[in-house]
């Protein structure tokens, strides 16, 4: 039994179950008016902390929730943003997002948001999603992945001046929040690794060049060599959907053209993990005769057979900033502040060498 179901609270109250608690039923528990509950829950500044800590500690505990529809009618705000997310592939979801959308929905939790998740499935429109999430109605801010170099949904929800903030950059001259990893860095890094490893012909297993980032992997890729005096032959740098299933069969493709290769950067997390078995399938090994690197949001790369070098950031964390600053651009604040580089950090494990 838990404690609001079995225990009373301040005077006596009891909460039943089903019955809903209002801003009257923590003023009651409490012995205070319910304008001061309301203020304090509002941290207003007539009200010590001491009293703000106390009210929130005890709407918490009897689980008080704001009445959203009496605030929306007057706020003309519907307290609830929304996350657009591409399926890749039918009957499974890209697990690595998952914690992109904790760190989001957590951070708008605290502030009196709701998350709603929306599917974007492969035959869908991708502004046709979007604009449905317009017309509705149904969310004061949007987070949109995935982003293009001209990209089609930003150009509408700054057309109709909906809050929204991009995961990725696009090469449009409006400025729009957004929070990206610097790829081109990335990209950059991972051929000057393999190179100096001695791989005298490194492989790019890159995302489609379709969305921005794909673009800025390869752009820093080809920017090492060029230092280098070298060039990054084309038939060297693959672009892939970022699956394990592309991953191994692009795997296997690619060691049936090119068996002298021994070394790739494999720019997503769940497209390595597919590359690894697919270098099984053909016999070759990572650590003995092929040497690969990776990319992504999570620490999944860690407990790989065996562990691959990753350029990682947090999901997590980034998820946080898209929300935060979603939050912002609903209060309004200038886009042209709002706007973020993430830099990855390199975990070593080795794998960009390996002992013939």
């Amino acid at each position: 039994m838990s404690k609001l179901q079995g225990l009373s609270v301040g005077r006596g109250l009891r909460r039943e179950a089903g019955q809903r608690v209002t801003l009257r039923t923590v003023a009651t528990a409490l012995g205070l008016s319910v304008t001061t509950v309301s203020r304090a829950l509002k941290e207003g500044p007539e009200v010590n902390r001491e009293t703000i800590e106390l009210v929130k500690r005890v709407a918490g505990e009897l689980g008080y929730r704001p009445n959203l529809g009496g605030i929306n009618l007057r706020t003309g705000k519907t307290h609830a943003i929304g996350i657009v997310l591409p399926f890749g592939r039918e009957g499974e979801m890209n697990i690595v997002v998952a914690s992109l959308i904790e760190g989001a929905s957590r951070y708008m939790k605290a502030r009196g948001y709701r998350t709603t998740i929306v599917p974007q499935l492969q035959a869908d429109d991708p502004l046709a999603t979007v604009r449905d999430i317009v017309e509705e109605g149904s969310v004061d801010g949007i987070v949109i992945t995935h982003t293009t170099p001209q990209d089609d949904r930003v150009k509408y929800l700054l057309e109709v001046g909906m809050p929204f903030v991009t995961f990725g950059r696009t090469e449009l001259l409006s400025v729009h929040p957004s929070i990206d990893l610097d790829h081109e860095v990335i990209g950059a890094e991972a051929a000057r690794l393999l190179l100096d490893a001695g791989h005298s012909m490194p492989l790019l297993i890159a995302p489609s060049h379709d969305f921005t980032y794909g673009l800025q992997f390869v752009r820093g890729w080809r920017k090492t060599f060029a230092e280098r005096n070298l060039q990054a032959q084309d038939d060297c740098i693959y672009v892939t959907t970022t699956t394990p299933d592309n991953g191994r069969d692009m795997a296997k493709g690619i060691m049936a053209l090119k068996p002298d290769a021994t070394a790739a950067f494999v720019a997503s997390e769940e497209a390595a993990l597919g590359f690894l078995a697919g270098l099984r399938d053909v016999g070759r090994e990572v650590g003995k005769d092929f040497a690969l690197i990776t990319y992504g949001g999570t620490a999944l790369p860690g407990f790989f057979n065996p562990p691959l070098s990753t350029f990682h950031y947090s999901n997590h964390a980034v998820g946080e900033r898209l929300a935060a600053f979603l939050h912002r651009a609903i209060a309004g604040e200038n886009p042209g502040e709002l706007s973020e580089v993430v830099r990855a950090v390199f975990v070593d494990h080795h794998s960009q060498t390996f002992h013939a």
